[in-house]
């Protein structure tokens, strides 16, 4: 048993560096790392979202009944990011892992969600309706088939999961760092967050208003 379960390419790449990393003395490991670098990381930007109330959701209308809702979007969520050139990396529990090349890109994305969402819970009974809130991150990242691993990668989960609202975005700064001019008169600053020793200063991201 492997914690990979996808055996793409890009998966196997990292298999095959694991395995000869194991072999080499630990001294000579970082000098290894550093040739090999380029050729695991990519530049990414990652997007995590976090289902509102999900336990809740769960305690009062049972599993079967959130998968039953959640798999609408699963289903329709691809198509709808591919716009932006988005991807659906994995689904995790009641989250959603996307990749981007660009965190503008990334954010244009998220709109696109927030639509698809707005389309889907229309006219649904409250316990069919489902709401997000995102964090975003950039950096370089072990970009895998199906899984992302990478400083960025848990910054943005932790932002989705642990800090946005339902409704909101929150940026890294290293995604805020990355945006144009246009795309960042929308950032607004939001909190500073301790992340291990490190106080981060958060960025929001204003989601148009909905009509």
């Amino acid at each position: 048993m492997s914690m990979f379960d996808s055996r793409g390419p890009r998966t196997r790449r990292l298999v095959s560096y694991l395995q000869r990393r194991e072999l080499t003395l630990a001294p000579d490991r970082p000098s290894l790392d550093a040739r090999m670098y380029a050729r695991l990381f990519r530049k990414r930007a990652i997007v995590f979202t976090d289902t509102a109330d999900f336990t809740r959701r769960t305690a009062r209308d049972g599993i079967l009944h959130f998968l039953m809702v959640f798999e609408r979007l699963a289903v329709a969520a691809p198509e709808v990011l591919r716009a932006s050139g988005g991807a659906v990396v994995k689904v995790e529990g009641d989250s959603l892992l996307l990749r981007f090349d660009d965190v503008a890109s990334a954010c244009q994305g998220v709109v696109a969600l927030e639509a698809l969402l707005a389309q889907l819970n229309r006219k649904r009974p409250e316990d069919e309706r489902l709401r997000f809130s995102y964090g975003v991150g950039y950096g370089d990242v072990l970009d895998l088939d199906r899984d992302m691993f990478g400083l960025e990668v848990n910054l943005a989960s932790k932002l989705g999961e642990d800090l946005a609202r339902p409704g909101e975005v929150l940026l890294t700064p290293a995604a805020a760092a990355t945006l144009d001019a246009g795309t960042l008169r929308r950032v607004v600053p939001h909190q500073i967050v301790t992340f291990g020793t490190a106080a981060i200063p958060v960025q929001r991201y204003k989601l148009p208003r909905k009509h």
